[in-house]
């Protein structure tokens, strides 16, 4: 899995303790806001700059974190960035968009749906590569084999932190890069833990597909013992609740969107009546959090 890489993060994350589990705790990767997206983009930035990029073309939704740690990725290493977002100009703008315009990145919106925007993204990096840039395009989410290596080398880590043998590691799931780079991280280590995603936002058949080839790319051709969850749709009341009983309880701010569903993962998990012991990865997400406290606060 050696790969160039432009370190950002403070790693490794602590494991610690958390409602009678463990917590792997990326939101205090260190990164700006960026979370557990700061190990994908270790291996991004480090890919764009042996590559002589001077351009990062890349881009989501509004409330997407990704874009926001690649912007300041971006700026940290001395190149420009161009952001795609989909949909069109918002009366209040997230803490996302805001993070992006403060790491000086160009923000354009599309008009189009998420979907389509990885396409858009290839586009523009053709577009400026007839003008003599040197563009380094990713996809949203960072979710190419580059991108997962940050979540292989997340798996070496968690074995060293570990203290026991087969645990269930529960992760939310976006554009697949994370939990792929962990079935492969987990594949190189020959580690007998139990893998759940909890997907927010692309529907299970589509996700599998997408995680399956981004692990078949990573050199990994089979890969068992791992299930999906199905958490798609807005977060609601009950996302809200749960994000405010965990700030309270534990001082741990989780946000609605990916990591109060992944909690819900495991209180069902439980439910179950499932003995082995469970590490719930918290992969940050914490300027949705942001928004969400301060709109509650209006």
């Amino acid at each position: 899995m050696s790969a160039p890489r432009r370190r950002l993060a403070l790693l490794p994350t602590p494991l610690q303790p958390f409602a009678g589990m463990y917590l792997k705790r990326d939101d205090l990767a260190g990164f700006g806001l960026a979370g557990a997206k700061a190990r994908a983009l270790e291996f991004l930035l480090g890919d764009a700059l042996a590559r002589g990029a001077d351009v990062l073309v890349t881009g989501g939704s509004p409330g997407s974190n990704f874009i926001a740690g690649a912007a300041l990725a971006a700026s940290v290493c001395g190149m420009e960035c161009e952001v795609l977002v989909s949909g069109t100009v918002q009366k209040q703008v997230p803490v996302t968009l805001q993070l992006v315009t403060c790491s000086e990145a160009k923000v354009s919106y599309t008009g189009a749906d998420r979907a389509e925007l990885d396409k858009l993204i290839e586009e523009r990096a053709e577009q400026l590569r007839d003008r003599g840039r040197t563009p380094y395009a990713i996809p949203r989410g960072g979710a190419t084999p580059v991108g997962a290596l940050g979540f292989a080398h997340a798996a070496q880590e968690l074995a060293a932190q570990l203290d026991v043998d087969e645990p269930i590691v529960v992760l939310p799931v976006g554009s697949g890069a994370s939990i792929a780079g962990l079935l492969a991280g987990r594949a190189a280590l020959d580690a007998r833990w139990r893998v759940y995603g909890v997907s927010v936002s692309r529907p299970l058949p589509r996700i599998r597909s997408e995680i399956l080839d981004l692990v078949a790319r990573m050199g990994h051709e089979a890969v068992t013992d791992w299930e999906l969850i199905d958490a798609t749709g807005q977060a609601g009341d009950r996302d809200a609740h749960i994000m405010l009983a965990a700030l309270r309880a534990d001082g741990v701010l989780f946000d609605a969107k990916y990591g109060t569903k992944a909690l819900a993962a495991v209180a069902a998990l439980r439910a179950r009546h499932e003995q082995a012991p469970i590490v719930l990865w918290h992969t940050g997400g914490l300027p949705g959090a942001l928004d969400l406290l301060a709109g509650a606060a209006t």
